[in-house]
């Protein structure tokens, strides 16, 4: 009995020390009820919007973005006083804000034109979308997010990416 319990002793060490270090990554890493980190559930989702594989091959981008720089600088020329980014940016908070909400099955894309003081701008607006397609708001700075429109509730924009962006 005393050669198992010598025999397995550096098993129970190797053991007992992995537990040690999995409890301490995990007490260390955050969770959903950490300030710094945030839970989005992922809903059952079986409308239209979540039946799509959205996946776009990396070829096809550079092509597409390619063929939309073409048109864009001939649109620019037409149009000069609206100015049309060639791609946008949106921080991961602002995502999260969007998808957190247990509503949410997905980002709808909005164009809009917003005034500037030497020429208008292309924009692209982002709200949640319910399963119904219903946009979903949310508030500014509360974890809450809420359906409908007004009242301090809106979406994430001034995505614009231009240099120092990257490819």
């Amino acid at each position: 009995m005393a050669t198992i319990l010598k025999s397995s002793t550096p098993l129970m060490a190797c053991l007992t020390a992995g537990l040690a270090l999995t409890l301490l990554f995990n007490s260390c890493s955050g969770g959903p009820d950490k300030e710094d980190g945030v839970w989005i559930p992922v809903p059952k989702d079986t409308s239209a919007l979540g039946r799509i594989n959205h996946f776009i091959p990396k070829e096809d981008i550079d092509s597409w973005t390619k063929s939309y720089v073409v048109e864009r600088e001939i649109i620019q020329k037409n149009v000069p006083d609206l100015y049309i980014p060639i791609s946008e940016a949106f921080n991961k908070e602002g995502l999260i804000n969007i998808l957190k909400d247990p509503k949410s099955v997905g980002i709808k894309i909005y164009y809009g034109i917003k005034k500037g003081d030497k020429q208008q701008e292309l924009r692209m607006i982002l709200v949640g979308v319910d399963e119904q397609g219903k946009d979903l708001y949310y508030t500014e700075g509360s974890k809450a997010a809420a359906q409908g429109g007004g009242g301090g509730r809106g979406g994430s924009e001034y995505g614009q990416c231009i240099p120092p962006c990257g490819d």
